[in-house]
């Protein structure tokens, strides 16, 4: 590994805040989500939004492409990013 890469890992509980704010600005429900993902319950979805979890690649795919926004955009990278080498 080259000296002075760095690795951005995400907060979780900022990214959830941030999933939250854009399912309201979209005007959609949890259990509307819940529906358009194929989901079975709506938890998945809640603990996204408390920043328990992280969604899955496909989930958050298919969120940005509901929401109108890029993945890149749900997502907030957490500290300096630094990893220990």
């Amino acid at each position: 590994m080259m000296p002075g890469n760095t690795f951005t890992t995400l907060d979780a509980v900022l990214t959830g805040k941030k999933i939250n704010s854009a399912i309201k600005q979209g005007g959609y429900s949890i259990r509307e989500l819940q529906e358009m993902l194929g989901l079975s319950c709506p938890q998945p979805i809640y603990r996204w939004i408390r920043g328990r979890t992280l969604p899955s690649i496909d989930n958050l795919y298919m969120l940005s492409r509901i929401l109108g926004v890029h993945m890149e955009d749900l997502l907030v990278p957490s500290g300096n990013g630094k990893r220990p080498g």
